[in-house]
């Protein structure tokens, strides 16, 4: 039989163990709160990361684009002056041959200007006799 006293403790041990429970309820369901929200917050951080990083890749994708379409205008216009160039080629070419009988007919001036000079002195020579 079981005397009051003992009865009392047993109670109070019952009491003590459903408190300690209890406690131990409510610590872990507050831990488990804030790992939940932890987790929200990293989940969080890392969704913005994503999305800043999916709108770089947009921003580069644009940048590419437009560099492309730079890059064929300039292969087109390089293009054109190759064309033209070969248009104008032949007259290039008359014009580097008039070039250089310019540059003959030159030399043919200054020759025949120092023989009009070696004439006049020998004129000027004869005279004088």
């Amino acid at each position: 039989m079981d005397t009051p006293e003992v009865s009392k403790v047993e109670e109070e041990v019952t009491v003590a163990q459903n408190d300690d429970e209890n406690r131990l309820n409510r610590v872990s369901h507050e831990l488990f709160n804030k790992m939940a929200d932890y987790m929200q917050t990293e989940l969080s951080g890392t969704k913005d990361t994503y999305a800043m990083l999916e709108e770089l890749n947009e921003i580069a994708l644009d940048q590419y684009s437009n560099l492309t379409h730079s890059t064929s205008q300039i292969k087109d216009s390089l293009n054109d002056l190759d064309v033209k160039y070969k248009l104008l080629l032949p007259y290039l070419e008359q014009l580097n041959q008039l070039d250089v009988s310019v540059a003959s007919l030159e030399q043919a001036t200054l020759r025949l200007d120092a023989y009009t000079k070696v004439l006049e002195s020998k004129f000027k020579k004869l005279e004088k006799r």
